[in-house]
């Protein structure tokens, strides 16, 4: 009796497929360092717990910009010495062993010791995963960086949810059941991670991404072992300070840090606001910040459907300052019911700034998208912490939060009125090709 041989597996196909499970694989991971979130929907017991005035909250919230400013700083030279799978292994176990910190300290010192490493460890991951996705898919770098900011959304829209259930469940046992809802799922969270991170570092690889590493990590011992580069590099530093100078970069620069810093503070101060102005309203922060996230999800799917370039320069010109007007107006005659509701139309809106600002960079300075948007996240980082210390300074000198917020929000209106002065999104001229 004859039997036909079986056709042997497509080396093409199976390559494929580990690199189709490596990017679920690391999805997942993706989610699960998205777990600080719920930190905001908890700010009023958190500064409770810990008696913590405003300026001190906001000051223990922004140590996180700090490490990522840290982070922007060294990742190029990571990524080039260790290669891009490495720093993304690095990253979920370090971003792991900060949320298990949290939770087996318990304490404010960890508390504080561990948002501050957070940020350098989410800072390589900020840059690291999408270089690593777009390294699996080189022919799909669109769909794989749609694909991680989907998922961050995603994740973002169902965490303020959680966080609210946990607070609720613990309103009624007090400091106990507190430091048992919001510990305890960082520890569990933090594990999960660090034991990911671990497995995807000895997991096989696909042969693209060995050779890719392969490489890279050659490239790397070049760089820092022959003093024959040093030149190439200072000339390129030379070149990258240039064109920072430029007064187009600089507006570019200045507009990231606006939007960041506007963005994250009113964000990271919304539960406060809620309290303090509207006392116990079950789930009011939780809609809101989820509904943030779900606008943002919206706005950049509604945004990647349109051509290239379409209504670039009213975007930059009017988004900002519509979603930073309706932001206070919420502030100021909002009442609990609406306050989620202007809260995401204002979202909306300015959702639609960061995603322009990237486009608007690529239009004329290819060459040097990196370095433009580098400076733009390290001064957005610093503008950041100053605004949120600012901001916690401001409420707790007057005691009104809407005050406070009230500059934040001035933050948008101010992106819309530089970017007219300045020209941007307007089409380059043509160039005379007779």
């Amino acid at each position: 009796m004859s039997t036909v041989p079986e056709p042997a597996p497509d080396p093409a196909e199976a390559v494929t497929r580990r690199q189709v499970t490596l990017v679920a694989a690391v999805m997942i991971l993706v989610i699960l360092t998205t777990y600080h979130g719920v930190i905001p929907v908890f700010a009023t017991r958190i500064s409770q717990y810990f008696s913590l005035s405003g300026e001190q909250y906001g000051t223990m919230i922004g140590l996180r910009n700090l490490g990522e400013i840290t982070a922007l700083l060294l990742v190029g030279l990571l990524i080039a010495a260790f290669g891009v799978r490495r720093i993304v292994e690095l990253s979920f176990v370090g971003i792991g062993g900060c949320f298990a910190l949290i939770g087996l300290g318990a304490g404010l010192v960890s508390l504080k010791f561990s948002i501050a490493v957070h940020g350098l460890f989410a800072g390589l991951a900020k840059v690291a995963i999408p270089a690593f996705l777009v390294a699996l898919f080189p022919a799909l770098k669109r769909r794989m960086i749609s694909v991680h900011l989907v998922v961050i959304s995603a994740a973002g829209i169902a965490l303020p949810l959680w966080a609210d259930e946990l607070l609720q469940w613990s309103a009624a046992g007090g400091d106990p059941a507190f430091a048992s809802a919001f510990f305890r799922p960082f520890l569990i969270v933090g594990c999960v991670l660090v034991v990911g991170g671990v497995l995807l570092g000895l997991s096989r690889q696909p042969p693209l991404q060995r050779q890719t590493e392969s490489s890279r990590m050659h490239q790397g011992r070049e760089l820092f072992g022959l003093r024959s580069q040093m030149p190439v590099l200072l000339k390129a530093l030379i070149a990258n300070v240039r064109e920072l100078m430029k007064y187009r970069s600089l507006t570019i620069v200045l507009l990231l840090a606006l939007h960041a810093s506007a963005d994250n503070t009113v964000y990271t101060f919304f539960q406060l606001l809620i309290q303090q102005h509207f006392g116990d309203v079950p789930r009011a922060a939780a809609l809101a910040l989820s509904g943030h996230n779900l606008a943002y999800l919206t706005t950049r799917f509604l945004l990647s459907l349109l051509p290239e370039g379409v209504g670039q320069r009213t975007i930059l010109m009017l988004a900002g300052p519509i979603g930073g007007c309706i932001i206070l107006v919420m502030l100021w005659h909002g009442n609990a019911a609406s306050i989620p509701l202007l809260y995401t139309l204002a979202s909306l809106f300015y959702a639609a700034e960061f995603p322009v600002l990237l486009s608007e960079i690529s239009s004329r300075s290819t060459g040097k998208f990196g370095t433009v948007l580098a400076a733009g996240f390290l001064v957005s980082n610093a503008w950041t912490f100053a605004f949120l210390k600012g901001t916690g300074r401001l409420g707790d000198t007057t005691g009104d939060y809407r005050l406070a917020l009230s500059v934040a929000a001035c933050g948008f209106v101010a992106f819309g009125v530089i970017a007219t002065v300045s020209g941007l999104g307007k089409a380059p001229p043509a160039r005379n090709t007779v």
